[in-house]
């Protein structure tokens, strides 16, 4: 698909949608609402999927929280972010050796034990579409303390010898991104499932579920939808983490 830049839709402001959104929304509106206060509809899943149609031409502002050496801001900022595979964790730690920020044999040790052929992270990119202080130091904290990513990290942050490593390589980052909602995972139906709860809500119906939202992407995203790195310790980074109240400072 295209990376054409397409018009950005602010989850927290359902009064200021696209009209044919909204259009679709009101529509279905009973049905959405069934949802929230029962008994489900029998439209309901039809009002989702016209819900997921909707929503294609649109992308959303979502934010992936890594950690990143100086090289690695920079190949963003020209190349764009590529998914997840064990192909770009092997050129990460290769490069990180080949600049001295990675013995050779923690190198290996890297590439040799990685969660990156998993199938729930394989070919995938995730982003939050909620500032990420929302989810908190529990949520978000490693994921900026640990240079290499989850897949990486998982299998070595609480060694004693090559977890300070990983902590010390890079700088925690915020990616900020316009994300082709088209080229969510599921086409956007779980995105489809929280703006027709978020559209009720807005019109008056109460909800038990969180509206805050996280989706994983298939397909790379381009430099021209980057919209920048956010970078530890700026005012920006810390607005977007809350980082200054956590229990363990980055």
């Amino acid at each position: 698909m295209s990376a054409r830049r397409r018009e950005i839709i602010d989850l927290d402001r359902p009064a200021a949608w696209p009209t044919d959104l909204r259009r679709t929304l009101m529509t279905h509106h009973d049905a959405l609402q069934s949802r929230e206060i029962g008994p489900l509809s029998d439209r309901f899943d039809a009002a989702i999927y016209e819900i997921v149609d909707a929503l294609q031409p649109y992308s959303l502002v979502g934010w992936h929280c890594t950690r990143l050496a100086d090289p690695e801001v920079a190949d963003i900022m020209a190349n764009g972010v590529s998914l997840l595979d064990v192909g770009l964790v092997s050129r990460r730690v290769d490069a990180a050796v080949g600049t001295g920020l990675l013995a050779s044999d923690h190198g290996a040790r890297l590439k040799a034990k990685n969660q990156a052929a998993e199938q729930n992270r394989a070919g995938k990119l995730w982003f939050c579409f909620f500032r990420p202080a929302i989810a908190g130091e529990s949520g978000i904290g490693d994921l900026l303390r640990f240079w290499g990513g989850e897949a990486v990290y998982n299998s070595h942050d609480r060694d004693d010898e090559i977890g300070p490593i990983i902590a010390a390589i890079g700088s925690p980052a915020i990616v900020e991104a316009e994300v082709p909602i088209a080229w969510l995972g599921d086409r956007g139906l779980g995105l489809a499932l929280n703006v027709g709860r978020r559209f009720v809500v807005a019109e008056g119906t109460p909800s038990q579920e969180p509206l805050h939202i996280e989706c994983n992407i298939k397909q790379a995203l381009p430099a021209e939808l980057i919209r920048n790195v956010h970078l530890h310790p700026s005012a920006e980074f810390q607005h977007l983490t809350g980082c200054g109240d956590w229990h363990r400072p980055l």
